[in-house]
């Protein structure tokens, strides 16, 4: 009996020292059925939405230039991105600065932007500007992996000293492609500007501190 007794004494304890052993064991381990933390968002502020079909890419787009958000502007666009003003640099060409629209690649555009975002946030009191898109009467043309978007703008810039509005008309047509994520981007823009004269590119360029 007592020999009985040692034998149960002796399995309990190493019954006891295994589930010891394999309490501190899950311890260390991390638990499988814990839902895992969703990794942090891309964009944290202003109203973008992940560009799935080509018109997300200028809702996008139309959104990032009226909260000026540069960060949410730059994700519109492709590496090899290029923008053409063709008029306007007739334009410039013939007002002796044929440099002002020319190598205008992705470094120039969001240097651009990023001048145009800055001075009016640091000038609310005293400047504003409104972009609006509306659609043409060439139909969207999107394929599998490119798209072909044309959209007529109307960018109203007010002034408060002295009282004054402008109105900057035109055509803007924005050639996408399928990049990583199966996301959309430009890589063309091009911009025609309205018979009245004063369009986008005549705007972006006067932020253009050094053209090449």
């Amino acid at each position: 009996m007592i020999i009985f007794r040692k034998i149960l004494g002796r399995e309990f304890l190493l019954l006891l020292l295994w589930s010891l052993v394999f309490f501190f064991y899950l311890q260390g381990c991390k638990n499988p059925f814990k839902t895992r933390k969703s990794p942090p968002p891309i964009i944290t502020e202003g109203t973008w939405d992940t560009p799935y079909r080509p018109e997300i890419v200028i809702q996008n787009l139309l959104h990032a230039y009226n909260e000026k958000i540069i960060g949410n502007f730059i994700l519109c666009l492709c590496d090899s991105f290029r923008f053409s003003a063709p008029e306007d640099s007739i334009d410039a060409f013939n007002r002796g600065r044929p440099e002002l629209f020319a190598n205008w690649d992705k470094s120039t555009e969001i240097n651009v932007t990023t001048n145009i975002f800055t001075t009016f946030r640091q000038n609310v009191d005293s400047i504003s500007y409104v972009l609006s898109f509306a659609p043409t009467s060439v139909p969207d043309d999107v394929s599998d992996t490119v798209a072909v978007l044309s959209r007529d703008y109307e960018l109203s810039i007010s002034k408060s000293t002295p009282p004054e509005t402008k109105l900057a008309k035109g055509t803007a047509t924005f050639y996408m492609r399928q990049t990583s994520f199966y996301w959309w981007s430009i890589y063309f823009w091009s911009d025609i500007p309205d018979v009245s004269g004063d369009d986008w590119g005549d705007f972006k360029a006067e932020f253009r501190q050094s053209p090449l």
